[in-house]
């Protein structure tokens, strides 16, 4: 894999200030922008003397820019181990971290103009800012543009 990119994710909550999310690296064709809703980000906490988000939820989209590929992103962080995502799931190294990774198939769209959407949900613990993560990425996107996010997941920094 090429060189990637990192994107430190922050996420910001009126009364409860900024915390830190994650270090999404991708590889140098990708980029990520805001999802249509803000992160909504019900409790934070400090591991370490840096605040994380330890429950909310979070949108993004990622793009492909050379292809204009596009896949989904949300982000689920609970303070508790949660169940490993519904479908086929296999082990995967998400920087230190194993984790769960599912593979479904959804309908999606108006009742008359419904078509398949592939989800790929990756699932870990992290003890160190003890927080469950939860990110389903979504879309369109062909199977090489999976891979890349696949792989570019290993390098992933949750603390």
């Amino acid at each position: 894999m090429p060189d990637l990119i990192a994107h430190d994710i922050q996420v910001t909550n009126l009364l409860l200030g900024e915390a830190r999310l994650m270090r999404l690296m991708l590889p140098p064709t990708w980029d990520i922008a805001r999802g249509l809703a803000p992160p909504d980000i019900h409790a934070r906490h400090t591991r370490n003397g840096v605040p994380w988000m330890a429950s909310g939820r979070a949108w993004y989209v990622l793009y492909h820019k050379e292809y204009g590929w596009a896949l989904e992103l949300h982000v689920h962080v609970a303070p508790t181990e949660q169940q490993p995502p519904k479908g086929t799931a296999e082990h995967v190294q998400i920087g230190e971290h194993t984790a769960s990774l599912a593979w479904r198939t959804r309908r999606r769209g108006l009742p008359w103009r419904r078509h398949d959407v592939t989800f790929m949900t990756v699932s870990w613990y992290c003890p160190k800012t003890e927080r469950h993560l939860t990110l389903e990425f979504s879309g369109w996107c062909p199977e090489e543009g999976f891979d890349q996010i696949k792989q570019a997941l290993a390098h992933l920094r949750c603390h």
